[in-house]
């Protein structure tokens, strides 16, 4: 007897959580990285560009970059000590270089 008569009946199958391990949060440190160094040379030439409503090119770059970092969780953020067995977390050299200087 279906005690839910308007419920939707699912199917497929319960996937369990996904496991990052050291290695693979030493990538997501590595991907996070690399997304900010193009996240850096691409907003001095898409922040002129987007106050002309008539380029889409540019609020679609800025559209992508936004979801990039937002669905990715910011490259498992909150995860990323877990990689610094294989990789260096924290600081980066070149950000905080230029950010003391």
């Amino acid at each position: 007897m279906n005690h839910f008569p308007n419920a939707a009946i699912l199917e497929g199958k319960v996937l369990s959580d996904a496991v990052l391990d050291a290695r693979d949060m030493c990538s997501m440190n590595f991907a996070r990285e690399e997304f900010d160094k193009l996240e850096r040379i691409l907003w001095p030439l898409l922040d002129p560009l987007l106050c002309n409503e008539e380029n889409t090119i540019a609020g679609d770059v800025a559209r992508h970059l936004e979801q990039i970092r937002t669905f990715s969780a910011n490259f498992c953020w909150k995860h990323r000590h877990l990689g610094a067995s294989y990789g260096a977390v924290g600081k980066r050299a070149d950000i905080d270089r230029r950010a003391s200087a």
